[in-house]
C-alpha cells in the first residue's frame, strides 16, 4: 500500500517472540517494544528502572532516584499533597531513602501508577506504563514542556505479577498510550505545552505498507 507524500516517518515491528517478559506488555503495544531490560529484583526494581532509564549507576542510581522524589514530594508539597490526597504521607515515608539503605521492604516499593506523576515531575521526562490492563503516559506538571515532544527522554515499565518491575525500551517514533487522567486537573500552566506536543503526536493513522513496516501518516497534512 502507498502512502506517497503523506508519510512523515517509518517504524518497523518486532516481534512478540524476541521480547522477554511480552506477556506483561498491554497486546496492543507490543509491537513497538525494542526490548525489555531487567534489573535486580531487591525490592528497588522500580527506583532501578528509572535509574537505568537516565543514565544513573548501576550500584547506587536508585538511592539517587529515591532522593530525587523525596526532594521534589517535599520541595511541593502543597501540589502533592493536591495530587495525593491522603496518600502524600505514605508515598513521602516510601521515598525516603536513608544513607544505610540496602534492599527495600515490600511497602517501599515504586507503585504505578500512583507514583508516576511524582517521576515524571522529578525527572522531567514522560514516563510511559504498558503494563498488560493499564497502559497510561504520565507527563511533567511543572516544568516547560520541550519544543519537541520527540527530544524528550521516554522511560517505558512494566509490572510482572505486582512483584517486580522491568523497564521497556520502545522502537524510535513509537505511538503512546494515553494521558493518564490526573495529569489535566494537576498540570501548571506553564507546563501545558506538554500536552500540545502529546496531541501531536497522537494525531497520526498506522497504516501497513507491502514491505510490512508502519508507516505513520499525518492527517493534517494537505
Amino acid at each position: 500500500m502507498k502512502v506517497g507524500p503523506k508519510i512523515r516517518r517509518t517504524c518497523r515491528q518486532t516481534s512478540a517472540a524476541k521480547i522477554g517478559y511480552s506477556h506483561c506488555i498491554e497486546p496492543d503495544w507490543l509491537s513497538y517494544v525494542e526490548s525489555t531490560i531487567d534489573v535486580l529484583g531487591d525490592g528497588n526494581c522500580g527506583y532501578r528502572c528509572v535509574a537505568s532509564g537516565v543514565g544513573l549507576p548501576d550500584v547506587d542510581g536508585w538511592k539517587i532516584v529515591r532522593r530525587k522524589m523525596f526532594d521534589e514530594i517535599i520541595g511541593y508539597e502543597n501540589l502533592w499533597r493536591e495530587v495525593l490526597g491522603t496518600s502524600y504521607e505514605k508515598v513521602k515515608t516510601v521515598v525516603h531513602c536513608p544513607d544505610n539503605q540496602v534492599g527495600a521492604s515490600f511497602d517501599e516499593w515504586l507503585t504505578l501508577p500512583d507514583m508516576g506523576l511524582l517521576i515524571s515531575t522529578a525527572f522531567n521526562v514522560i514516563l510511559v506504563n504498558l503494563s498488560h490492563g493499564s497502559c497510561s503516559t504520565f507527563l511533567p506538571l511543572r516544568s516547560v514542556s520541550p519544543s519537541s515532544l520527540h527530544s524528550r527522554l521516554i522511560i517505558a515499565m512494566i509490572n510482572e505479577r505486582n512483584i517486580h518491575l522491568v523497564r521497556v525500551k520502545l522502537i524510535v517514533n513509537a505511538p503512546l498510550p494515553s494521558l493518564y487522567p490526573s495529569w489535566e486537573r494537576y498540570v501548571e500552566e506553564c507546563a501545558k505545552g506538554w500536552r500540545d506536543g502529546f496531541v501531536i503526536r497522537d494525531i497520526v493513522s498506522v497504516v501497513t505498507s507491502e514491505e510490512g513496516t508502519l508507516s505513520v501518516v499525518d492527517l493534517d497534512s494537505p
